[in-house]
């Protein structure tokens, strides 16, 4: 398959991944419940993200930003945005879900391939970030 598709289908599929939390922020998507995750203290983290009031919506803001990015070909920096989310999102699913090889994470790992492939993609844009002038 042609490089430039398979490039096009995983930024569609991201785009859709990253919708999810927006789409959740504005309400149309229900509260998680507590059958939805392993253990109790993982329930009792999301309940806490939720009723911060503030946590939820900066984190559909990120993705919101990261999705503006993506469509405006802006790969580099979309990667770079959503990273320290994802890492919080696997964090989360190793330590208090689960693992990462739960259904609740299958998401947040299709996430992290998907993150993967664009930062690999655009090591050489990274390179500048890190020279010494």
């Amino acid at each position: 398959m042609n490089r430039k598709i398979v490039r096009n289908i995983l930024r569609a599929v991201l785009v859709l991944i990253l919708a999810t939390p927006v789409l959740g922020a504005l309400g149309i998507f229900p509260e998680p419940t507590a059958d939805l995750y392993t253990s109790e203290q993982a329930f009792g983290f999301i309940q806490a993200l939720y009723s911060s009031s503030y946590l939820m919506p900066l984190m559909a803001l990120v993705f919101l930003a990261a999705i503006v990015l993506i469509i405006k070909d802006r790969m580099a920096a979309a990667a770079l945005l959503i990273t320290p989310v994802l890492l919080n999102i696997l964090g989360f699913h190793a330590f208090l879900d689960g693992g990462l090889l739960t259904p609740g994470a299958v998401m947040g790992n299709i996430l992290l391939l998907i993150t993967g492939f664009f930062l690999w993609e655009q090591r050489k844009v990274y390179r500048e970030l890190f020279l010494r002038k």
